[in-house]
């Protein structure tokens, strides 16, 4: 049995090596597809191991609200129109209300020049309590963050992100210094780690966080806030949640059935929801192109074995007449489709790899080897190459000994 298998191999590699230019015409089909189907199972799950990078570094279970009307899409959110109907009460008797808010966090943010001697620089400016920094993730390279007492007292204290840090001072020691943020002189008391865009598609290296009482009473002078973060207990659904809260601030707002919300709640599930729907699409797509390529390469597969078996009548004719029966004629036929799909389906994989290696390190991207796709893509390569091979192989069977060997 060894020697069969090995015998119908060394004759298979023969044939491809002596026939190698029809031979590659023939897998290039196959190559392709396990080229697309690896490389985007690659790319794909790399993808969606950034973006669940991502929302674990926005912060875990959070529901955001903002007032006003917000778009949320696969390119972040988008603000349109604000209203001022939102409070600091508001957001005390919503966390203390609605069971399963774990921590609420109101918040006012405005994009405003920051300015260190002679260099300006536009930044977010963000007011909050202390306990943004725990629910958002936010670690410090240097420094310190603001404490809650420091918030009651309105202290003009401030944490800066990694690229305002970089702009202003670069190798020099930040803390302690000023910068002018809404014209107030403001104390820098902490840089946060370099964190890069998020998913909402705020730079967050660009932001600047100071206590939230300072912020309304010192800097801008209003009584009302933007919105609020509310991370929510474990186990709970977000959608469920967002419905309660939805009601209930409609409730405390004294709004009419017909009139329409004034605020918007959402998560990062729902920000990356398109992107997720993108992804899917492509996926389609990369299917369908696949599925076009191993049809392509199992025709060619079928074309060069019937044209084989053609030019091997004398081959089959002496194997016949020295005792091979018809079933061996069958299955090294069938061996030598096999293996043209499967040296497709290896290149296949090989050249997907390097594709996803590519694609990670300019792109930044988790690198990630998915290893089902790979599986499939071989399994699908050796069905193709049974399926074109079978009928030549069968082919090859009818052929008569002795008329072949005396024409």
């Amino acid at each position: 049995m060894i020697y069969r298998i090995n015998f119908y191999l060394r004759i298979a590699f023969q044939n491809l090596i002596v026939h190698k230019g029809r031979m590659s015409l023939a897998l290039l089909g196959i190559l392709f597809a396990v080229m697309s189907l690896v490389a985007f199972g690659n790319i794909s799950d790399g993808l969606k191991k950034q973006i669940s990078n991502e929302i674990g570094k926005f912060g875990k279970s959070l529901i955001i609200l903002r007032t006003g009307i917000v778009h949320v899409g696969g390119r972040g959110t988008h603000q349109f129109g604000e209203s001022k109907t939102l409070k600091l009460a508001d957001v005390k008797r919503i966390k203390e209300s609605i069971p399963g808010i774990v921590e609420a966090v109101p918040f006012f943010d405005i994009s405003y020049p920051a300015i260190y001697e002679e260099k300006k620089l536009t930044v977010s400016i963000i007011g909050a309590t202390d306990a943004i920094f725990k629910i958002r993730n936010l670690d410090l390279m240097m420094g310190r963050h603001f404490t809650n007492s420091e918030d009651y007292k309105a202290e003009k204290k401030a944490v800066v992100g990694y690229k305002v840090f970089d702009n202003f001072f670069q190798s020099e020691d930040p803390i302690g210094k000023y910068i002018m943020v809404y014209r107030v002189p403001t104390e820098i008391i902490g840089v946060m780690d370099e964190k890069g865009t998020d998913l909402a598609g705020q730079d967050q290296d660009l932001q600047v966080y100071i206590p939230l009482n300072t912020f309304m009473r010192r800097y801008s002078n209003v009584d009302y806030i933007k919105g609020a973060y509310f991370q929510v207990q474990d186990g709970i659904s977000l959608n469920e949640m967002k419905q309660n809260l939805k009601m209930f601030i409609r409730k405390i707002h004294n709004m009419k059935p017909e009139q329409k919300d004034d605020f918007s709640l959402y998560t990062m599930e729902d920000v990356v929801k398109t992107q997720e729907q993108g992804i899917r699409l492509v996926s389609i797509l990369t299917i369908i192109a696949s599925t076009v390529s191993f049809l392509i390469g199992g025709l060619g597969i079928f074309a060069i074995m019937l044209l084989s078996i053609s030019e091997r009548k004398l081959e089959i004719g002496i194997r016949r007449v020295v005792g091979s029966r018809k079933r061996d004629i069958i299955l090294q036929f069938l061996t030598e489709s096999v293996i043209v799909a499967l040296v497709g389906g290896a290149l296949g994989v090989s050249v997907g790899f390097i594709i996803t290696v590519i694609v990670s390190y300019f792109s930044n991207l988790p690198f990630s080897l998915y290893i089902g796709n790979i599986i499939l893509s071989l399994l699908i390569s050796t069905a193709v190459g049974i399926l074109a091979g079978i009928y030549p192989a069968i082919q090859g069977t009818k052929y008569e000994p002795v008329s072949v060997l005396y024409n």
